[in-house]
């Protein structure tokens, strides 16, 4: 348990916490837009565990740090609120409620109707069918062909989330679902954009389409008369429907069927776009996670216990969310008032976790800034530190499918090394990651593709 000597409910006598210096007027809104994490694991080397920036005319209080991480999984429930950062994209959505927005009793309950739709299990049983959506695609590539990285994994992960949780392709709709999620979030969460950019019409008409998209998924589930031996997601939605008394609206019907293609988009897309720069980067690991697929498909389509005994590309895919964390902080607004380190934060104050700071602290991760597949297992077991690991958020509000994830992101890549050959354009690229508005490779990454016999 966190000791209570490092947060209290009192805040008598106790001083705001540190201000961290930024330029005249716009404070430090140019390092928040362009790398964070940088930003947050320098500050925190610079001033500690807890200090406030100024961005422009908005202001935040920083927490930072394992113990910072303990404190949002343990009382961060009594403390946290996510309403105000997400409420303008649920009404975007056509609702009042979404998942990501909801606090206490009313967010557990709907945590405990999508649970088992976004669990693990959702792709264990369907190995075969995941793998047959990658290869649909990568059928289209040619050998020689310059690949535009981000868009390609996007279709993959879209098609494969809308086979898993939804039963329904999203093919035509994957630029729309990009352009409305980029759009909404940088515009209505992040505030990084101009809200002038909600009126365009290619955003209006992305927008429409994705509710378009929602609405035919729901209607093809509902006319169809089979039942699945194992109930997806959709299935989960609809009867809860058609109860005398459901727990979601239509219009929350709606969102939540949107959900899954929405979480997958940037999270699973960008790290698998991070862990093939990875391990281009790092031909040792390359070696060793192509000898383990290899091994994988040598008898056909593997089974999930087979996945799990790949060591060496279970430990890169962590490594990849350990270097290159999507979700790199997350924000709440502060619903009481506590004292954290000594320092007190008034109710009502913006605050950002930056969940992932001590994926970049040597106590932890020794040589963090190198690639290190072995840092994940015994007698390492590095990530198993508290408060140490935390590439889908904490508190009550972790990331409901990072079980599914993770599977996901393995088997996509164990596929795609399986059936391709990837190659830098030079040996010494270096990646230009943006915040757009997560962590991303962005879409001037490119790769030499071969395929492989």
């Amino acid at each position: 348990m966190l000791d209570n000597a490092i947060w209290s409910r009192d805040i008598t006598n106790q001083p705001l916490p540190p201000l961290v210096t930024g330029l005249p007027f716009l404070g430090s809104i140019l390092e928040l837009s362009t790398n964070s994490l940088n930003f947050f694991v320098k500050s925190y080397h610079d001033v500690g565990e807890i200090f406030r920036i100024r961005a422009a005319h908005r202001r935040f209080t920083v927490l930072a740090g394992s113990e910072a991480n303990q404190f949002v999984n343990q009382t961060g429930a009594d403390f946290l609120s996510s309403k105000d950062f997400w409420q303008d994209f649920a009404k975007e959505l056509g609702t009042e409620e979404l998942l990501i927005s909801l606090d206490g009793d009313r967010h557990q309950q709907m945590r405990r109707l999508l649970q088992s739709g976004y669990s693990r299990n959702a792709i264990i049983h369907t190995f075969p069918e995941t793998i047959q959506v990658i290869t649909n695609l990568t059928n289209r590539v040619e050998s020689g062909q310059r690949l535009q990285v981000l868009p390609f994994l996007q279709q993959i992960i879209c098609e494969q989330l809308g086979m898993l949780l939804v039963d329904y392709s999203p093919s035509d709709y994957c630029a729309d679902l990009v352009k409305f999620l980029k759009t909404a979030l940088n515009v209505m969460v992040t505030k990084q954009w101009l809200s002038f950019l909600l009126y365009q019409p290619s955003y209006r008409r992305a927008k429409q389409r994705v509710i378009e998209l929602a609405r035919l998924a729901i209607a093809k589930n509902r006319a169809s008369a089979s039942q699945r031996d194992r109930p997806n997601l959709i299935d989960d939605l609809i009867a809860d429907s058609q109860k005398a008394q459901p727990m979601l609206s239509e219009a929350e019907l709606i969102a939540a069927a949107i959900g899954p293609y929405l979480a997958g988009i940037d999270t699973v897309a960008n790290t698998c776009a991070f862990m093939l720069y990875a391990l281009l980067k790092n031909p040792e690991a390359m070696a060793k996670v192509q000898q383990e697929v290899n091994l994988l498909f040598q008898n056909g389509i593997p089974q999930a216990e087979q996945l799990r005994g790949m060591s060496a590309l279970h430990g890169a895919a962590m490594e990849t969310l350990r270097m290159y964390p999507v979700a790199s902080a997350i924000q709440r607004t502060a619903i009481a008032p506590f004292t954290f380190k000594d320092f007190r934060v008034d109710r009502g104050t913006t605050l950002i976790i930056a969940t992932t700071v001590p994926h970049f602290l040597p106590q932890f991760f020794p040589n963090p800034q190198v690639f290190d597949i072995d840092r994940f297992h015994p007698p390492r077991s590095e990530h198993k530190q508290n408060g140490a690991f935390a590439p889908f958020g904490a508190g009550a509000h972790l990331c409901l499918g990072n079980g599914l994830a993770e599977v996901q992101i393995m088997l996509t890549m164990a596929t795609l090394l399986h059936q391709l050959e990837f190659s830098l354009e030079s040996p010494n690229y270096q990646i230009q990651a943006i915040n757009n508005p997560t962590l991303s490779p962005g879409n001037r990454f490119y790769l030499q593709v071969q395929r492989r016999k």
